[in-house]
Formats: C-alpha cells, sequence, structure tokens
C-alpha cells in the first residue's frame, strides 16, 4: 500500500469510529448488529401481516422467478430446518432471524438467532434448545467441552460444560463473562472461534481481544489488540472475523476495514491493516489459507485476498448489486455468499453465478449466514428460513 493510501485509509476510518451517528452511515450496508442488551420479543403470529410476508410457497409472480423455482433440485437451494417452508404458524416464526452457524461436523451443527433462538441438527433431525432467554443471540462458540452462546458480553449462556446447573430447559445456564481489558468498548460487533478452540476473539467498538475457557470452566479475558492501537490503525467495529489457523486471524468492518492478525494464539498478537480498496463497509470474511481470503460487503462488494504486500484485489463479475452479509467455503473454488433478498452466489474457482432457492413464492429473505462441513453440503440462514443444497444438508 502506498504511504499516502494508508494515511487516507486510516484517517477515513478514524473518523467513522469517532462520530456515532456517521460511523452508522460508514457500515454503509445497514448490517450493523442489533443492540444486543435489550430484550426482544417477538409478536403474536399473524400470517398474513408484512412482517411474515407471503405464506403460500405457490408460483412466483415476480421479475426474478429465474432464480426461485417451485420444485427442490439436487442444484437448487431448499428449506430445511426448524422453520415450516410454507406455514409461518408452525414450527420456528419467520420472524425469527438467523444469525450464526456453526457446525463441528455434518452431523453437530447449531444455528443461533433473535429471541433466544437456538437449534441443533444431529444429522437426521432439528430439535430447538431453549436458553432460556430473548436476547439477540450473535454468538456460537463451539468449544472442546461444550457449547457457548451470547449477543451482549456480559451475559454469556454455556451448555454442557461441567460447572453447568442446567438451568434453563435447554441445559443453559447463564454465566458472567470476566472484566474485558482496559478500554473494551461494551458494543459487540463480531465473534469467532476455530472449532473446538478454548479461545475467542472478540470485536466491540474500540478493539479487538479475546475470550479464554480455562480447563476448569472459567472465563478469562486475554490482551488483543487493544484500543491504544485500533486508535491508529483501522480496528474498530469489525463485523466479522475468521482465520485458517489459529495463529493467523482476519477480520473485517466497517468503511471497508481490514486487518491481518499475526500471532494470534500467542501472548502478543500484532495487527497489520490491509488495503481493501473500498469504503463500503464489509461484513463477512472468510481464509481458505493463509493466502487467500475472501471478503464481502455492501452493494455487492467481493474482494480477495492472494498474499499481495499491495493489499486486496477488486472482484469482477459479481451477478449482484444486493448487500452481501456473510462468506464460506470449503476451498479456493468452493466459496459460497449470501445477501439481502434472497442472494446466494457460488464462486467455482473461475466465475461466480446465482444460485436458485426453491420453495419460497414470492418470500425475498434475507440471508446473514452460511456454514460448509464438506463440498456438496451448505446450510444457509437468515429471516425465518434455513436452507440446504438439495434439501439435504
Amino acid at each position: 500500500m502506498k504511504a499516502t493510501q494508508q494515511i487516507l485509509f486510516v484517517v477515513g476510518a478514524l473518523g467513522c469510529a469517532t462520530a456515532g451517528a456517521l460511523a452508522a452511515a460508514c457500515a454503509s450496508d445497514g448490517s450493523v448488529l442489533p443492540d444486543t442488551e435489550d430484550e426482544v420479543v417477538v409478536p403474536v403470529n399473524d400470517a398474513t401481516s408484512a412482517e411474515t410476508g407471503n405464506a403460500e410457497a405457490g408460483a412466483c409472480t415476480t421479475d426474478d422467478c429465474e432464480f426461485f423455482p417451485a420444485v427442490c433440485g439436487p442444484d437448487v437451494l431448499c428449506p430445511n430446518g426448524p422453520f415450516d417452508p410454507v406455514d409461518p404458524t408452525v414450527g420456528m416464526d419467520w420472524r425469527t432471524r438467523v444469525t450464526v452457524i456453526r457446525g463441528r461436523s455434518a452431523s453437530d451443527v447449531w444455528v443461533a438467532g433473535t429471541v433466544g433462538t437456538v437449534a441443533h441438527f444431529d444429522g437426521t433431525s432439528w430439535t430447538p434448545s431453549d436458553v432460556g432467554t430473548q436476547e439477540v443471540l450473535s454468538v456460537l462458540w463451539l468449544a472442546g467441552a461444550g457449547e457457548i452462546t451470547f449477543g451482549a458480553i456480559k451475559r454469556i449462556y454455556t451448555r454442557g460444560l461441567a460447572v453447568d446447573a442446567g438451568v434453563s430447559a435447554g441445559g443453559w445456564s447463564l454465566r458472567a463473562a470476566p472484566a474485558a481489558p482496559a478500554g473494551s468498548g461494551s458494543e459487540l460487533t463480531a465473534a469467532w472461534a476455530m472449532p473446538g478452540s478454548n479461545a475467542l476473539w472478540v470485536a466491540t467498538d474500540t478493539n479487538l481481544w479475546r475470550l479464554q475457557l480455562t480447563a476448569g470452566g472459567a472465563f478469562e479475558s486475554r490482551p488483543g489488540i487493544p484500543s491504544s492501537v485500533c486508535a491508529v490503525i483501522p480496528c474498530r467495529r469489525m463485523r466479522s472475523i475468521h482465520g485458517a489457523s489459529a495463529g493467523t486471524v482476519w477480520a473485517v468492518g466497517d468503511v471497508g476495514a481490514s486487518v491481518r492478525i499475526t500471532g494470534a494464539d500467542g501472548d502478543t498478537p500484532e495487527a497489520t491493516p490491509l488495503d481493501t480498496l473500498t469504503w463500503t463497509g464489509l461484513t463477512g470474511v472468510w481464509a481458505a489459507e493463509g493466502t487467500d481470503v475472501w471478503a464481502v460487503g455492501g452493494s455487492g462488494t467481493i474482494r480477495r485476498y492472494t498474499g499481495s504486500p499491495l493489499g486486496w484485489e477488486v472482484t469482477s463479475g459479481v451477478p449482484t448489486t444486493e448487500h452481501l452479509n456473510a462468506v464460506y467455503g470449503t476451498s479456493s473454488s468452493d466459496v459460497w455468499v449470501v445477501g439481502n433478498a434472497g442472494v446466494v452466489l457460488h464462486y467455482d474457482g473461475a466465475s461466480w453465478s446465482r444460485v436458485k432457492i426453491a420453495g419460497l413464492g414470492d418470500r425475498r429473505p434475507d440471508l446473514y449466514a452460511v456454514w460448509s462441513p464438506g463440498p456438496g453440503h451448505i446450510l444457509i440462514g437468515g429471516q425465518g428460513i434455513v436452507l440446504a443444497l438439495g434439501g439435504k444438508p
């Protein structure tokens, strides 16, 4: 990155981070996480309301019907999961938004979302799990010993840990988080852990730090990238975190901000900003390997990092201008991206294509989460829906 470019990039990011109203505008796709401090109550079901959309999954009558066929097929995404695809009064409410999907394997998958929603897939069927809260849950941490979820860092819900008392019907316990490192903000914006890891990277409105699960089931805070560093380089309000290894982690966020964290599993991690060649808010990042990383964001923005010291590359040929919310894959030739208005994209190593979704009628749900246990299998979650390729997770 040229020196002048880097200065402009950092100054622009700081400008958004230091002014609340401006910061919200800078995340140009509007995909800021909701305030998880407040409980959210789902209103009484009304299948005819605008919030639930058209309850009939019949013939498509819109101008994008080619992407929304009525019949499922092996190369088409189809409803699968705790939502009924036709009747919003059966199963989970269509107004429930799936915010995150994580799995240990194809037969051990978890989803979480609004109004305290958590459900588990065992390879055959989905089972809702009562956490005992109506908070928005935006984090799923599948540690080696059990499951952890939360939306507000001060209230952590755990299941399967040795210290759990199993307070809720689903066996979840409410736990208090340890004090965050000095200067840490209160607004949780992203979190991520390697599968089976006892360390979780946490992003807030001021910095990046780590939450550690000890062998005894207690939580401890560990240093990450302090707020003093994030006041100089753009690592405030990061919206997505991912790494191909525990040692190198990537984070992206508002105004096209991007940092690579090296020594991420050590005592003194370091963050290096890299130019994404955009001021558009980035909401998803996925690392296939150390030098092959993908990021997505507002207005159909896709960026790829392939090891260049100058930063990210602009991806052309993206067949949508909808806001893109998440990215995941199994290799550099099997990359999935999800976004607003039912948009799903796939990259096969050569080009991007739009993926069809069956059985939605006129519904066009926004999609926020994507995860895959391996090639040929994909799970996507969004507003009142979980999708699987061919209907089979």
